[in-house]
């Protein structure tokens, strides 16, 4: 709660400082709930980005959550709701479950499972409502606010880093980046780039 909610008011100011309605951000956190990407999803909104363009980006930013499924697949298919576990399944949802099985010990291992997703959910929905609510209600200077997607993404760059010291791939990161910057236009540049990382990744593997 304490990691959501302040994320979700940034993510309610930042939507509503792009002219979204207060209802369509909210709507946001709910049905697309899918974190960083929400951030991504409204600048490309107000970029007026094509449907293929949102699609690929979103699809290559959240690939994990394939993988975080795969690695909970046994857990998952025991769930009598095991569809809205895999819709729920974010980065600190994965990571509460997958802590020393811990939650394997409950006596009601189903209800732990969801009950735990449900209010990840109802933090980060309370959060964004929160953000709606102040930016409606109250006077606020929006300048800087759309630096909050960069740094977001500059915390989790830091803290995988910090988790997984490979230079290779940080200095791989910096180089496609840099490079984007020439290549591809300011519309195209987040899917060219997404694009290349993902092509180097699985071409150069072995090295990386």
């Amino acid at each position: 709660m304490v990691g959501y909610i302040p994320l979700g008011i940034a993510f309610g100011l930042f939507g509503l400082s792009f002219g979204l309605d207060g209802v369509l951000v909210v709507l946001t956190s709910l049905l697309v709930y899918a974190g960083s990407a929400e951030f991504l999803l409204v600048g490309m909104i107000s970029a007026h980005a094509g449907l293929l363009e949102v699609f690929l980006a979103i699809f290559l930013i959240n690939l994990r959550h394939c993988f975080y499924t795969m690695a909970l697949l046994d857990d998952l298919k025991a769930l009598k709701f095991k569809f809205y576990a895999i819709f729920a399944l974010t980065d600190e949802s994965f990571a509460i479950l997958k802590a020393q099985n811990y939650i394997k010990n409950v006596q009601n291992y189903d209800m732990a499972v969801n009950l735990t997703l449900f209010l990840n959910q109802i933090y980060w929905v309370l959060g964004v409502s929160i953000g709606v609510f102040i930016g409606k209600n109250l006077k606020i200077d929006y300048a800087g606010i759309d630096f909050s997607l960069t740094a977001l993404f500059v915390v989790l760059s830091y803290e995988l880093y910090r988790q997984n010291k490979n230079y290779k791939v940080l200095l791989l990161g910096f180089i496609i980046g840099i490079a984007g910057l020439f290549i591809f236009s300011d519309k195209f540049f987040l899917m060219g780039t997404l694009l290349s990382a993902t092509i180097f990744l699985l071409v150069f593997k072995r090295w990386l």
